[in-house]
């Protein structure tokens, strides 16, 4: 199983990937990957507006990995001030382990580097997430110092844990 098309997010696909991306990262049934974080987080982890909000930025773009026409894969990509941040990677539950999660970060370094001209891609992981965290480094992702509270106050869930911290890594394109 592999990503058959990509394509950029509109305005439509909103709905479907406000659910795939929350059952994704803080999944309530029995579909459950290893890249979830209901552990750490309680609540939703995007909504509609937010998603929306995303799409209509600038400098802001929302990748899809389909295959056979269903959306099973997502990466947002943000320009900003001359560097780009990767965030919101998401792959179906059910499409996990399968190598989705390593294709579609390439191809959003790729748009990095191509259509924004980045030289370096950043992101910020849950610091409690060491499997994630462990996933990035072997992509050739490397820690910074730089790590900020888990912002609880953003609309993007609760944290069921005190102490959570965003930590920054970066990778050289070039």
């Amino acid at each position: 199983m592999n990503i058959d098309e990509y394509r950029i997010a509109t305005a439509r696909d909103v709905p479907e990937l406000v659910g795939l991306i929350n059952n994704s990262y803080r999944p309530n049934g029995p579909e459950t990957g290893w890249t979830h974080e209901s552990g750490l987080i309680e609540g939703d982890r995007i909504n509609t507006q937010q998603l929306a909000d995303l799409l209509d930025g600038d400098g802001s773009t929302i990748l899809l990995g389909l295959n056979k026409g269903e959306i099973v894969a997502c990466v947002n990509i943000n320009e900003e001030a001359g560097a780009s941040y990767i965030a919101m990677l998401t792959v179906k539950p059910s499409y996990q382990n399968l190598g989705l999660g390593k294709e579609i970060l390439q191809l959003a370094e790729e748009y990095a580097e191509n259509q924004y001209e980045s030289s370096e891609v950043n992101l910020f992981v849950i610091s409690e997430r060491k499997e994630l965290f462990d996933f990035y480094l072997r992509r050739g992702y490397e820690p910074t110092q730089v790590s900020s509270d888990y912002p609880a106050d953003a609309g993007v869930g609760n944290p069921k844990i005190s102490g959570l911290k965003l930590v920054l890594l970066t990778k050289q394109l070039v």
